[in-house]
């Protein structure tokens, strides 16, 4: 046996003793181990419950203002694959968006309704839900421009070129384009296309040949080929204001939203008194979900003292609340 002294009071103490006989200190030797407090126990513990907790939502979508099909006021749907996009769904402000502007600001939002059958889904949905917005901006658009009491031109008054300039050069750029203008107005489209082309074949700078040939591309359904036409007469021709004018309505017909919005924009930027352009561009931030963007246009025509169609003015407002 062996003596120690005791921490506390100098006293020689047995190492074999669990406390000094003096003063009732533990002795070190035989001191039991201390009890961790409960904080200090479960540290480890909570920091790998959160991480898991963390991990876990990569992995599923949480889905409010519904009831799930276990009667709770949410519902977790599996992710396509791990990510934190779009982790909570506010389903109730997602259904009272255009579905258009839902499936853009939300994508995958849209998927995981879709998948729990929240919202509807499928090509035909889609289609059927496009062409409801197509058709309301039209009649908003017609509403509109005939409060503006505007004369509409027909697309053939747009054609640019002189029926009575064809001269007896049969290859000449200038006499194939008024050619083909001519053609136009008969309803020929394909001799007409034919002739514009050879226009700018002969003449690549050619751009009111290119920009014809568009307005007949529009005329026969080609949108695509329409794009194309108009994008390559303002990249031949700067500020070809025209060529914007007849493009950013496809872009808006083919659900191209920014790029319709960027043509509005460069024709309102040329011509800052063209309120039906105001207008259309209102309604094309409107189909995109921009409508602080659409709000800034309807104010300026409403400053202009002309009328907004009520209906837009409705759904506007509408989507505008849900999206605070």
């Amino acid at each position: 046996m062996a003596l120690i002294k005791c921490r506390e009071c100098n006293e020689q103490v047995s190492d074999k003793a669990k406390a000094c006989p003096h003063c009732g200190v533990p002795v070190k030797g035989s001191m039991t181990k201390r009890h961790k407090k409960w904080h200090e126990r479960t540290s480890v513990t909570l920091c790998v419950a959160a991480g898991l907790i963390i991990v876990g939502f990569g992995f599923i979508h949480v889905i409010t203002g519904v009831t799930s099909p276990y009667e709770l006021p949410f519902d977790i749907v599996l992710k396509e694959s791990f990510g934190y996009r779009e982790t909570f769904i506010n389903a109730e402000k997602i259904i009272a968006l255009p579905y258009s502007a839902a499936k853009i600001k939300y994508p995958i939002s849209c998927k995981a309704l879709q998948s729990r059958n929240y919202i509807e889904s499928g090509r035909i949905f889609e289609t059927r839900m496009t062409r409801r917005l197509q058709e309301n901006m039209e009649a908003w658009q017609a509403e509109f421009e005939k409060a503006l009491n505007k004369p509409q031109r027909q697309w053939q008054e747009k054609l640019l070129g002189h029926i009575s300039g064809i001269k007896s050069d049969p290859e000449d750029p200038s006499n194939c384009n008024n050619r083909g203008i001519a053609l136009a107005k008969e309803g020929q489209y394909e001799a007409a296309i034919a002739q514009f082309t050879r226009a700018f074949q002969r003449n690549p700078v050619f751009a009111e040949a290119y920009y014809n040939r568009g307005l007949v591309d529009l005329e026969i359904g080609q949108l695509g080929q329409a794009i194309s036409d108009f994008t390559k007469a303002v990249e031949i021709k700067q500020g070809f204001i025209e060529s914007y004018v007849s493009r950013a309505p496809v872009y808006v017909a083919m659900g191209r939203y920014e790029e319709a919005i960027s043509d509005f924009t460069r024709i309102i930027e040329n011509n800052p008194d063209a309120v039906e352009i105001y207008f259309r561009r209102s309604l094309t931030c409107y189909a995109n979900g921009q409508y602080d963007l659409a709000w800034e246009d309807v104010r300026e025509i409403q400053g202009l003292g002309l009328p907004v169609p009520s209906g837009f003015l409705t759904l506007l407002h509408a989507a505008s609340e849900k999206q605070e």
